[in-house]
């Protein structure tokens, strides 16, 4: 007997979710250039794993080719983040799945420069982790959040993850290995 564990329950394709002020999508080539002005900004870089320097290049594999072969394989669900009336680009958010058998997952995200300070990018982890728990059956989803990165983790406790520790030199970044708050939510 297969136990629910042993089944994806990925859906064959990615879909768009919204809440009517935000909306989150699979990503479209011609977001490349959103992508790489947002990718420009110090903040993203200093607080994201995006290349330093970004390149348009690193935008356009990124949303070409690198999320469309996470969610085909099943080893992530990367999302565009818009504004639902304007289409406009605001950040991302996504999963990138370290255990699908044990239904666990890392979510991440960013937000463009303008879009902050106005909810985005919490409505966004919502929509992402509502849909994690719901649609793909995951349990358990974690954020690392640099120990830093005060705004961050305003967004991850707002969203509902709870600090569990920290993670001495757990990621190596800009040369350095940085320590990480370790947030998570379950069902």
């Amino acid at each position: 007997m297969t136990s629910v564990r042993e089944r994806s329950n990925w859906p064959s394709a990615q879909p768009t979710l919204s809440d009517e002020v935000i909306t989150i999508r699979p990503w479209h080539s011609d977001d490349a250039a959103w992508v790489f002005d947002a990718c420009q900004d110090p903040d993203i870089q200093r607080w994201t794993r995006v290349p330093a320097p970004y390149a348009l290049s690193d935008a356009q594999g990124f949303v070409g080719e690198l999320a469309p072969s996470h969610w085909q394989n099943e080893r992530g669900a990367p999302f565009a983040v818009t504004d639902s009336a304007t289409g406009a680009g605001l950040g991302s958010v996504g999963l990138i799945v370290h255990d699908l058998v044990s239904g666990v997952a890392e979510a991440g995200y960013w937000t463009t420069p303008a879009a902050r300070a106005r909810g985005v990018t919490t409505a966004a982890l919502l929509l992402l982790t509502d849909f994690a728990f719901r649609d793909l059956g995951l349990v358990r989803l974690e954020l690392l959040v640099e120990v830093e990165n005060a705004k961050s983790k305003a967004v991850a406790e707002r969203a509902g993850y709870h600090c569990e520790g920290v993670l001495t030199k757990k990621v190596w970044k800009h040369g350095a290995h940085r320590d990480v708050a370790l947030f998570a939510r379950t069902v």
